[in-house]
């Protein structure tokens, strides 16, 4: 799964790794440490221009809120539940199988965060958990698959600039091995040289992104993936601290399990 994540790379930044030809985000857009559901994270996407439907698609960074709301939907409640859509069911669930065609993003980590329970050490309420930060060997930001949609607020007028609300979740996959030491799922990761089909709104069949989706490698935590713990600050959503990405000191890491060796890290 994916529920909070790191972004703190500059939007100018961002417009050069993801080769954005124009930044919406006005300012608006939310960069933490800390970047949770319902918040307004910047995130890539093509889109066709309204105004010249025979144009090609212009790259946009746009802040749109994390949790996706069906456009069908009476009204945006259910955000905070749809911040990830599973990969398996992407093209055939109703909430998520018209954007999968014609509405996919990349969204910009510096890392996500997973929490790992500890096999032998015992919390107030169970399992010990001890967050982990997931990133890039090379320390680039990584892109998330991601889908979008617009959802229009009855409520509101016609004339209402805020009358749209457009929604991402991100897309999650079976973890790799090793990575399934922290969760069962983690997200979808676009690599470089996928990044440009993912966002191109003219792969829209679904066999083609069916296509797409089967290109994305799997075992990233082998080639270009590094995980490290991390402050159990993060289960704070108030907490953005600067340090949040920084490497737990070893006295915090009690009964926490290696990801690669399966080793015991700390005891309980």
């Amino acid at each position: 799964m994916c529920g909070r994540y790191a972004l703190r790379t500059d939007v100018t930044d961002l417009v050069e790794e993801f080769e954005v030809d124009e930044d919406l985000t006005d300012g608006r857009a939310t960069r933490s440490t800390n970047v949770a559901p319902t918040t307004t994270p910047p995130v890539v996407l093509e889109r066709v221009p309204r105004e010249d439907p025979e144009a090609p698609p212009v790259r946009s960074l746009r802040a749109l809120r994390w949790g996706l709301v069906p456009s069908w939907s009476k009204d945006a409640s259910g955000a905070a539940r749809m911040v990830n859509a599973r990969v398996e069911s992407l093209l055939d669930k109703p909430a998520f199988a018209k954007a999968a065609l014609t509405r996919r993003c990349l969204v910009p980590v510096d890392a996500w965060y997973e929490w790992q329970a500890s096999p032998v050490a015992q919390g107030p309420k169970g399992p010990r958990k001890q967050p982990f930060a997931v990133r890039a060997q090379d320390g680039r930001p990584l892109s998330l698959a991601g889908i979008f949609e617009f959802w229009r607020d009855p409520a509101r007028a016609d004339d209402d600039p805020e009358r749209w609300l457009v929604s991402f979740a991100v897309v999650t996959t079976a973890a790799e091995p090793g990575l399934d030491r922290l969760h069962e799922r983690m997200p979808l990761v676009v690599p470089r040289e996928l990044r440009d089909a993912w966002v191109d709104p003219e792969v829209a069949e679904a066999d083609d992104v069916a296509a797409l989706l089967a290109a994305m490698p799997r075992d990233l935590f082998a080639t270009a993936l590094t995980a490290h713990p991390v402050s159990r600050r993060v289960g704070n959503v108030r907490d953005a601290g600067e340090d949040l990405l920084d490497p737990a000191p070893d006295a915090e890491l009690e009964g926490v399990v290696d990801l690669r060796t399966g080793e015991l890290l700390g005891t309980s």
